[in-house]
């Protein structure tokens, strides 16, 4: 079991991204074949995960399809309520695998700790944004100085206010940023207090549902009353969940991870191919309302596969926490990737090539 050193709950949490079935369960998991059995080096396995559809929706289906057990697996879920938590509870050493955003390995590489992106789970940037506050009308975006937007510290959405700035020729610096948790954020938003809300969903839909509008997410613009997609170069953010492991699980429980990945790979087949039967399996395993989950699933885009563009999430993340002095040094693809295992499982799941 590789050694660890340990990081304060405070440290983590201030580099912390906040940062997203019809049909009856599986009566009983396919008999396994013996050599799949008899490979698995562990069979007990307990996973970090945070109960929403961006991080945890592979593992909420897995766990509601038995699709652990269907691979040899006797899993323990851990529910967690975010990225921050899944961050603190590896680097302590009382987790081995986890889901969370690409940020999450920007910690730990920044940490110099050993822990790796082993699979992606799905782009997020979708689900990142900002909406205005009902009754709030711009005319054009640098209108938006002067304004008081609600956001959250330590999360990349001021990241998206920073880039149309820079695409619409507007002072980012005349715009107040409020602190506050996401919750808060949708009512002082709701009522007036601030004109705006930065922040990721269910909470940007949550303000949409009380009058508010969206203005931008990290892929698309709605400063025109007609929606504009933004090519891969010109997002606004970049953004992925993944699947962490500890190198030690890694080097010396590759078969186990691997039954992981396998477990997670039939439940994105899920996602991808029966969305409803997907849906009903999220809403009873993460417990969010169905209209708010349906708008955060369909946002995501879900897929196991180590990609040039969970590369540029890695990189846009890191560059990030550079900026705001949260690590000292940048983390690279190739310090936080660990492809081997999902290729193994499938070489066309891994199209990233680490650079010369």
């Amino acid at each position: 079991m590789t050694s660890r050193r340990q990081i304060s709950r405070r440290a983590l949490l201030t580099g912390a991204a906040g940062a997203g079935v019809a049909g009856a369960l599986l009566a009983s998991p396919p008999v396994l074949s013996t050599a799949r059995a008899e490979g698995i080096e562990q069979r007990a396995v307990e996973i970090a995960a945070v109960r929403d559809p961006q991080l945890g929706a592979q593992v909420a289906i897995a766990s509601e399809f038995e699709l652990f057990q269907q691979e040899g697996l006797e899993p323990a879920v851990h529910w967690n309520q975010s990225g921050a938590d899944v961050i603190t509870v590896m680097a302590g050493g009382s987790q081995y695998l986890g889901t969370g955003g690409v940020f999450a390995e920007v910690v730990f590489g920044g940490q110099d700790l050993p822990i790796k992106i082993v699979a992606a789970l799905a782009d997020i940037a979708a689900t990142q944004g900002f909406a205005l506050s009902p009754g709030v009308k711009l005319a054009h975006p640098r209108e938006l100085e002067g304004k008081r937007l609600a956001f959250t510290q330590g999360n990349s959405q001021v990241l998206i206010l920073a880039k149309m700035a820079k695409m619409f020729g507007f002072d980012a610096g005349k715009v107040t940023l409020v602190n506050m948790n996401p919750s808060e954020g949708v009512v002082a938003a709701s009522k007036g207090d601030v004109h705006g809300l930065l922040g990721w969903q269910p909470n940007l839909y949550r303000l949409v549902t009380m009058g508010g509008t969206m203005y931008a997410t990290g892929t698309t613009l709605y400063v025109t009353d007609k929606p504009e997609s933004l090519p891969l170069a010109d997002r606004l953010q970049y953004n992925h969940s993944v699947l962490l492991a500890s190198q030690g699980w890694i080097d010396n429980k590759p078969n186990t991870v691997k039954a992981v990945l396998r477990a997670l790979r039939k439940a994105t087949d899920i996602l991808t191919q029966d969305r409803p039967k997907a849906l009903d399996a999220l809403q009873k395993q993460l417990r969010i309302d169905a209209d708010a989950l349906k708008v955060m699933a369909e946002a995501n885009q879900y897929g196991l596969g180590i990609s040039d563009a969970v590369a540029a999430s890695l990189d846009f993340q890191s560059q990030w926490a550079l900026e705001i002095k949260r690590i000292a040094k940048p983390v690279t693809p190739e310090q936080g990737f660990a492809p081997q295992l999902l290729q193994s499982l499938d070489p066309g799941l891994v199209t990233w090539k680490a650079r010369a």
